[in-house]
């Protein structure tokens, strides 16, 4: 239906909440299932097989057999979806391939969605409301039509109106009038409303409906206690009227429902009255919280059966699978699969790469479509006739008939869910009525408190259950002949056990306007078709001859507008007196028109899915120029309003005002908002505002959503324009009665009086109207438009659009208007009625100013327009000596009108000059004004020289902050540099080069701050003379290296020019084949000889890995060879043992810097230099991997003691790479050669290992001696040891303390710790950390304490033999701060005290310790010990 639209689903009344769809079976077209939509989720696209842009559509179904079918549906795509490895079931993916897609697709379960109803929402609590009752409210006179009723029973004999009474069975009409300023007409209605248990008003256009039901709300309120119910059809009419009652003093009001608009009657509504009300009772309170609960639950186990329902059907799962149903259903074909799952003949059955076939495999071959496998035939023909033809049967069945069979299994095999899925969704259903109920108590009471009950009567019926717990006895139906019966009967309370009903139902409305709508045509009376749904109940009853009163006298239209409806309608129709007086309508020939054309409409095709409503752009332009024409005679906005019979014309309408007139809004109703908002296509904007008080805005209406509405001026466009005489909307008579009685001084009207005469639905409607007009010279092919300055002139019809502008630019003629402004020139415009006094005018004069700038003292003229303001004066005058020296050419009078403005011209000289700055120092051009300043601005850069050695790169003026934006660049151990933008002191962080860990074998891949190994292969350095290295690769060759030419012949058969040993270059490296640039090279860096100049079978070249070559001495005085070898007369004779330095750097080529890492000749210097880096990068894992142990440490808690193993568990094998280090490798792969020299661990990092350990040991601690507390004590004696052999003071320090506390911890402050401690602060000296010294001072202290606690606790016990009840602990306490105290007797406390350390208060009351104190653990580990 919406599938090729480019629908704005954001705006769109397609597919609307609670709206009816059908699921159309696209094979047959019959209707599968019927639901409502429950989600709309336009925001999300994608949703549709057939339109990825469709918003996500939720549908309820509420029979169980269609929720049922839809899970399955919804199962078996997800199935199909999975099978092809799809993300989603609902459109084709970018990466699926065209051929897959629609094989996909094909196997889907879709069906067509079709909408049924986009309104149901809105009809559904009347019919909801129509179900619940049991009895018509006042049928005597609703359906049997007996109006002998009489008087409704809770209205007295006599009223009062207006301070005074009147007798209902005397009444006098004279009296009335008399008091209350009424017509005879409106008197009859009051008399007739109270002596009528129904009673009727019919009201014509503009004689006061909403007037006389305010009034005959307030007079019921005056004489009675009766609450009143007030309904109309729109909102709009049900704030105009509550409004009269708060005029009229009334303030017991309850608005219910949304979309208020009044800002009088908005803090009446039910919601915002509803939020000011206290919270709700504590038993709603606990109801409410028992709902929410029971809800949750249910929500739970709808989502388990959901997931149950969801599981993959196979041959015994889930519940026993498809082979508990076929056992009971059909035993010949169970038994037959089951047997695959036996030996046969004592062997297996076996299929593609040996997998076993069981009874689970067989029937899922048979599911998917597969014939009788030929290895069970066998089997089968054993069998009795009649199973064998039966197991046949089964094989033979057609695929999908399979399908249908495993669906129908799985049903049968999910009865049971199914059945508890429905019951938990009508639970859930119920709880959700029940928590709403709860929510509706505040509402109850709120209404209960209410006089006067205002809503629509949508409202009315979906609040029923609350409205009629109060029974408002009183309902009165305003503009009822528009509408439905079913809703006011809904409105109606039936009689029960705590109300009586409705006393009194009050209709006032006219059917000869608009009827009710109704959504489908057919069911309306202009159908013909004898539905006649359109009917109101104000209509049936009028028709029926019910009685009723009529109101006479209109208030609102000229007696000439007025006119059309009485000759029309009701020739019965008064004009007030007031009606005579209205004035003419300005700057227009006739107070009504009828402007006739023939431009054809144009929309509303029968064939077109996007709209039937019909449009005409001629009429649209015609009526928006019409209205700007009104506009420039004065009239306000508010004033005009333009109307038409369909909503196609409002949106054109509103296109064209936002087109042509771009500081004029178009202001519309909700409803019409709807509609339209339903044609709008994608990028469509109408430009349109919901609020009447916006400033500058146009009422633009469709009639049938302007009826009960007024305007002083109306701008009618009627669009139909055809040969055919086709009207549509036209030809109804109501409708016709609307758009003539809108109007109230002025109506004037667009359209082609041909299509409307010859129509032969309409014809003999239109005739008349437009004959009468006619008559009076008011049908015309142009707008006629008087000059109100010039109407001597006569009337301009203008019959196009485009010709107002030619002919009224600006609202009066195209004479020039020629009058004096204030400043002396002639009005520029054209004539024009408003602003005559010219008051605003001024600013369209484009004459030269001719006024003298208030601050020239040469007086100049002005030099600007007249419009605008003269300000400073502009003239140029000539060249002058600024105070500073420079000329200033040309200058503006302003700048130099006196010494005054000269001297602040002089601060801003242009002229550009070299400065120096004192602040700054700097000395750069700036300008001359510049440097005059108090604090001149220095216009250089900063370049003050940062701590990392760049200038800052600031403005200098700017500069709060020194900045530095170039790369670091600092040379790293690894010999790259650093590549991150300056960071100062802050250490470089590690190196993102690639590692340069290469040799002949391999190349590490990994980063160069990630550690790494040496390669383990045989070196391969070797040469006749020296012979060949014995060691590995990684390792420091042992051989010499020799100092002769390699004698290999090159490709191109020159002798090779490098060394003996070395892997020989290309040919490009031939001293006499390569090219000149090679032969130019500088290869000796002593003598800077050329390539082409060396000698190099004396001294060969050596090609290092970045492609540069030199020669041997060169870069054996590069490396520095003395290092590595002893060297004799220039021959190498030993080898040396490299010294470790850790500020070493890799060697890098001279020119290009880059590291060189394999060249076989440097072999010892680079492998030592390689292991020292790796060995670093290893000890800096190390610390990372301690850092990260320490950190955990601190963070477990002492419960924790699988995490206290873990770590544990971490440390012994940090300190076992310690010992395996990259060194140790090389040292194992080179069999143990003395050579090769393995470092020891850094003993910074071992003894940090060893504490983190004793840490961890101490914390896994239960009881003293157990193994924990050993491998503690252990581990801090051996860190003690460590730190004394190597010095590490701070280390040992902490190493003793940590053992110190442990001992206390376990077996008390004992003297002999104090040696530790003592040992600690002998190495003071060399201990710079404070905090270490102090807190063995405090241990020390501790533990001195400890030993004299003990000494007097044993004194007491000895001398004086306390024991007062209870063991001595029960006696000793802490304060706050931890110092101890005694309380005697029973060890109570009884009294408080202060603390004689530190002034705590200590002790309590009542045998109850202070919360601050505690029993003293220090007391209770010494009489321990003890």
């Amino acid at each position: 239906m919406y599938a090729k639209k480019g629908i704005n689903w954001e705006r769109s009344r397609a597919l609307p909440h609670d709206g009816v769809i059908a699921l159309i079976n696209p094979n047959d077209n019959n209707i599968f299932k019927l639901g409502t939509i429950s989600i709309r989720k336009f925001r999300e696209k994608g949703a549709w097989l057939c339109n990825k842009q469709g918003p996500v559509i939720g549908v309820s179904f509420q029979r169980i057999e269609d929720i049922q079918s839809s899970i399955d549906e919804v199962l078996h795509n997800i199935e199909v979806a999975s099978k092809a490895n799809l993300n989603s079931i609902s459109c084709k993916e970018s990466n699926i391939d065209d051929n897959v897609w629609m094989t996909v697709e094909s196997s889907f379960l879709s069906y067509d969605l079709v909408e049924v109803s986009s309104s149901f929402f809105s009809y559904k609590p009347i019919l909801s409301a129509l179900q619940d009752m049991c009895s018509i409210p006042l049928a005597r006179e609703l359906v049997f039509l007996d109006a002998t009723g009489g008087r409704p029973s809770y209205i007295p004999p006599r009223i009062k109106i207006n301070e005074m009474y009147f007798d209902l069975d005397d009444w006098s009409n004279e009296e009335v009038m008399e008091s209350a300023s009424l017509d005879k007409s409106q008197v009859e209605a009051l008399h007739h409303t109270f002596m009528s248990r129904v009673a009727l008003i019919q009201g014509p256009p503009g004689t006061g409906k909403t007037f006389i039901g305010s009034l005959i709300s307030k007079i019921i309120r005056d004489n009675t206690d009766e609450c009143i119910m007030c309904i109309c059809y729109t909102n709009h009419a049900l704030d105009q009227f509550l409004e009269n009652l708060h005029d009229q003093g009334e303030r017991k009001i309850v608005r219910v429902g949304g979309r208020c608009k009044s800002d009088k009657i908005k803090c009446y509504n039910l919601k915002e009255l509803s939020r000011q009300k206290t919270e709700f009772s504590a038993e709603a309170r606990k109801r409410k919280k028992s709902v929410i609960e029971k809800l949750k639950e249910c929500d739970a186990e709808i989502k388990r059966l959901t997931e149950q329902l969801s599981q993959p059907i196979s041959w015994q799962k889930p519940r026993g699978g498809i082979s508990s149903v076929l056992e009971i259903e059909n035993p010949i074909v169970y038994y037959h699969i089951m047997s695959l799952d036996s030996l046969i003949d004592g062997f297996e059955i076996v299929g593609k790469k040996n997998k076993r076939i069981d009874s689970e495999s067989l029937f899922q071959h048979w599911a998917k479509g597969g014939r009788c496998p030929d290895y069970v035939m066998p089997y089968i023909e054993v069998e009795d006739a009649n199973s064998t033809a039966e197991i046949l049967g089964f094989w033979s069945i057609d695929k999908d008939e399979r399908r249908c069979l495993v669906e129908r299994w799985r049903k049968t095999l999910f009865e049971d869910t199914y059945q508890s899925l429905h019951e938990e969704i009508s639970a859930f259903e119920a709880l959700c009525s029940e928590r709403d109920s709860i929510n509706r108590e505040r509402d109850l009471q709120i209404l209960r408190d209410a006089k006067v009950i205002g809503a629509t009567t949508c409202g009315a019926a979906k609040y029923r259950d609350i409205l009629f717990e109060n029974g408002p006895s009183v309902v009165i139906v305003e503009e009822a002949g528009e509408v439905l019966e079913p809703h006011i009967v809904t409105a109606l309370c039936e009689a029960n056990a705590y109300t009586e009903g409705t006393k009194h139902l009050i209709l006032i409305g006219d059917h000869l306007q608009l009827r009710p709508k109704v959504e489908s045509f057919k069911l309306s009376a202009a159908s013909r078709m004898g539905y006649n749904f359109d009917y109101s109940m104000f209509e049936r009853l009028i028709k029926s001859e019910f009685p009723s009163a009529m109101l006479q006298v209109q208030h609102r239209m000229r007696p000439y507008i007025s006119d059309f409806i009485r000759s029309q309608t009701y020739p019965s129709l008064i004009d007030h007196p007031s009606t005579h007086d209205f004035q003419d309508v300005k700057g227009v020939e006739k107070n009504v028109v009828f402007l006739d054309h023939d431009n054809p409409e144009q929309g509303g095709d029968a064939d077109s899915i996007e709209t039937k409503t019909k449009a005409n752009a001629y009429e649209a332009q015609m009526c928006i120029e019409i209205v700007r024409y009104l506009l420039l005679q004065g009239y306000k906005h508010e004033q005009i309003t333009v109307l038409t019979p369909y909503v196609g014309q409002v949106l054109k309408i509103i296109q064209v005002l936002k087109a042509s007139m771009h500081d004029v809004n178009a202001y519309i109703s909700e409803l019409d908002q709807e509609v339209i908002q339903s044609d709008l296509l994608e990028g469509d904007d109408a430009n349109f505002v919901l609020e009447a008080n916006e400033p500058k805005s146009i009422r633009c209406s469709s009639i049938d959503n302007f009826q009960g509405e007024e305007s002083d001026i109306v701008v009618m466009s009627l669009v139909r324009s055809n040969k055919r005489g086709t009207i549509g909307f036209l030809k109804e008579a109501q409708r016709v009665n609307v758009l003539l009685s809108r109007a109230k001084i002025g109506l004037y009207m667009v359209g082609n009086r041909k299509t409307l005469c010859q129509s032969p639905a309409g014809g003999h409607i239109w005739n008349p109207i437009l004959n009468k007009l006619e008559r009076d010279g008011c049908v015309l092919k142009g707008f006629p438009v008087v000059c109100q300055l010039h109407p001597t002139d006569g009337a301009i019809h203008i019959p196009r659009p485009e010709e107002f502008k030619k002919c009224c630019p600006n609202g009066g003629c195209t004479r020039p208007c020629n009058s004096r402004l204030s400043c002396g020139h002639s009005c520029p415009m054209a004539c024009h009625p408003t602003d005559k006094e010219h008051r605003n005018t001024h600013r369209f004069c484009v004459e030269h100013c001719r006024r003298i700038p208030s601050e020239c003292p040469f007086n100049h003229p002005c030099t600007k327009l007249c419009n605008e303001k003269c300000g400073k004066c502009e003239t140029t005058v000539q060249s002058i000596t600024l105070l500073c020296g420079h000329i200033l050419e040309n200058p503006k009078c302003h700048e130099v009108r006196n010494d005054e403005a000269i001297t602040e011209r002089s601060k801003r000289c242009p002229e550009r000059i070299i400065h120096t700055f004192k602040g700054c120092g700097h000395t750069c051009r700036t300008t001359c004004g510049n440097t005059q300043t108090e604090h001149p601005i220095c216009p250089g850069k900063c370049d003050v020289a940062m701590d990392c050695g760049h200038l800052c790169v600031n403005k200098c003026a700017a500069c709060k902050k020194h900045a530095c934006n170039k790369k670091c660049e600092r040379l790293l151990l690894c010999g790259h540099s650093c590549n991150n933008v300056c960071h100062g002191e802050t250490p470089c962080p590690p190196c993102s080069h690639a590692c340069e860990n290469t040799c002949v074998h391999s190349k590490c891949t990994k980063k160069c701050s990630k550690q790494c190994t040496s390669c383990t292969h045989d070196c391969e350095w070797e040469c006749e003379h020296q012979g060949r290295c014995s060691l590995v690769c990684g390792a420091p060759c042992l051989r010499l290296p020799c100092n002769k030419r390699c004698n290999k012949l090159l490709l191109c058969g020159h002798q090779c020019p490098s060394v003996c040993g070395e892997i020989c270059p290309t040919k490009d490296y031939c001293q006499i084949c390569c090219t000149n640039e090679k032969l130019d090279h500088i290869v000796d860096m002593i003598e800077f000889v050329p390539y082409k100049d060396c000698n190099i079978d004396r001294d060969p070249i050596l090609i290092l890995p970045c492609g540069h070559f030199y020669t041997m001495t060169t870069l054996d005085g590069v490396f520095d060879m003395s290092q590595a070898y002893v060297i004799s007369d220039e021959e190498y004779t030993g080898i040396k043992t490299i010294t470790r330095n850790d500020n070493i750097k890799p060697k890098c080529c001279p020119d290009c810097r880059t590291v060189v890492h394999s060249v076989a000749r440097y072999g010892r210097l680079l492998s030592f230099l390689r292991l020292q880096f790796l060995e670093r990068k290893h000890i800096m894992e190390i610390g990372r991997s301690l850092k990260a142990c320490a950190y955990k440490l601190s963070k477990v808690t002492s419960k924790d003691r699988k995490n206290f193993i873990r770590i544990e568990e971490t440390l012994l094998k940090i300190l076992k790479a310690m010992k395996e280090g990259p060194t140790q490798k090389v040292f194992e792969a080179c069999g143990g050669n003395e050579q090769v020299h393995v470092p020891c661990p850094p003993s910074k990092s071992v003894i940090q290992a060893l504490q983190l350990l004793g840490q961890t040991y101490a914390s896994l601690i239960e009881k003293v001696a157990d193994k924990y507390y050993q491998q503690s004590l252990s581990v801090f004696k051996e860190a003690i040891s460590i730190c004394d052999d190597t010095s590490s003071y701070r280390l040992g320090a902490e190493a003793r303390i940590s053992l110190v506390k442990v001992q206390i911890a376990w077996i008390g402050p004992e003297e002999h710790l104090v040696n530790l401690l003592d040992e600690v602060l002998t190495r003071s000296v060399y201990i710079s950390f404070e905090e270490i010294i102090e807190e063995a001072m405090k241990l020390k202290e501790h533990i001195k304490a400890g030993n004299n606690i003990k000494n007097v606790i044993e004194a007491m016990h000895v001398h004086d033999g306390y024991n007062y009840g209870g063991s001595w602990t029960d006696h000793w306490y802490e304060c706050p701060n931890g110092h101890p105290y005694f309380i005697g007797n029973c060890g109570g406390a009884m009294q408080t005290a202060k603390c004689m350390d530190c002034g705590e208060e200590i002790g309590g009351g009542n045998h109850h310790l202070l919360p601050t104190n505690k029993q003293s653990d220090i007391i209770r580990k010494v009489l321990d010990r003890s």
